[in-house]
């Protein structure tokens, strides 16, 4: 894996992810409206923890997935999909504007099914890939 192509794998999956982020979270909060705004952080959060989940199962099976396309999908695309910083700021705004439900509810869900959604999309590709590595 030559060290020039690892940034151009990263800036690509970064490129795709920053798109998705913005096009699906913008939806969401237009859909949502002011005070329900932050759904659009939360959908991408939320679906980022379960590609993860996914997408960590299947890179740690033997020959399903390169270093090279695991830099390009965890680093740069669900880097770039998933930003924890603005679920603070906006849970932060919520708190600091007197919406305490929101901004409960934003954390809540977020945290609780975040690591639900990893643990499942774990699961889900455990159980659709079979794991071939030799037992240890």
């Amino acid at each position: 894996m030559s060290s020039l192509n690892i940034p151009i794998a990263i800036g690509i999956g970064g490129f795709v992810g920053a798109l998705m982020r913005f096009y699906i979270a913008g939806f969401v909060a237009r859909s949502a409206g002011d005070e329900f705004s932050f759904l659009g952080t939360m959908t991408v959060n939320l679906l980022g923890c379960l590609a993860i989940g996914v997408l960590i199962t299947i890179a740690s099976r033997p020959g399903l997935m390169s270093p090279m396309m695991q830099k390009c999908l965890l680093t740069g695309l669900l880097g770039s999909l998933t930003t924890f910083s603005t679920f603070a700021m906006e849970s932060l705004n919520l708190l600091q504007a007197g919406h305490f439900g929101a901004a409960v509810v934003n954390i809540t869900v977020n945290l609780f099914a975040g690591l639900l959604l990893v643990w499942l999309g774990m699961l889900l590709a455990g159980t659709l890939i079979p794991d071939s590595s030799p037992a240890n």
